[in-house]
């Protein structure tokens, strides 16, 4: 089944889910038309409709239904702001009150409460009222703490940070789990409750 990626929404990230994430690598970024995929290359996996955040990927039955999907994109606005709120709501969130910094990373991250330390920059406001909703929920189980990552190198080159947002989360001090990207809230909400599961003995 062929798949389209919708530049009115698409913001053509070059570090990008559905770019990494696609097995037979039909996923390129075009100066002119966006994130494109090639239909030749394309397995029909669909892994690439479950990565996006923005919810720009569709499936289309045919390829007339993949023709009528590009006429439209050529003709009819979209108000990306608009439909991103649809998803995520309208408020983007700061970054939270917690600050780590390169200073002090190491001492706040070794403690038997979990931490879901957050790794902000560009792209990140609207992981933020999922991130305090998962505080809340989690209370007294899990700490959200947050780093700039523009402002702290030396802790986001030791842990290997590419993209923002990038959730790590830590145990008495060692990581168990990271999330890339901007997530949906389910896939937040069940990664956060697989990993605070005790480890079986």
């Amino acid at each position: 089944m062929p798949v389209f990626i919708d530049s009115r929404i698409c913001d053509n990230q070059d570090v990008c889910d559905v770019k990494k994430i696609c097995p037979s690598n039909a996923v390129s970024l075009d100066k002119k038309e966006g994130m494109i995929i090639d239909s030749a290359k394309c397995t029909g996996c669909l892994l690439c409709l479950k990565a996006c955040p923005y919810l720009a990927v569709k499936l289309a039955k045919d390829e007339n239904e993949l023709a009528e999907f590009r006429k439209k994109l050529k003709r009819a606005k979209l108000d990306r702001r608009a439909h991103i709120a649809k998803i995520y709501g309208t408020k983007l969130g700061r970054v939270g009150r917690v600050q780590l910094k390169d200073s002090n990373f190491r001492k706040k991250v070794d403690s038997k409460v979990p931490t879901l330390v957050v790794f902000w920059g560009a792209h990140s406001g609207v992981m933020a009222p999922l991130l305090r909703e998962a505080g809340r929920r989690h209370r007294n189980k899990l700490r959200v703490a947050y780093v700039k990552f523009a402002d702290n190198p030396k802790t986001s080159k030791k842990y290997a940070i590419a993209t923002t947002p990038t959730l790590v989360l830590f145990r008495e001090g060692k990581e168990i789990g990271r999330l890339d990207g901007i997530r949906h809230r389910e896939t937040l909400r069940v990664w956060i409750e697989t990993k605070l599961k005790p480890s079986p003995s």
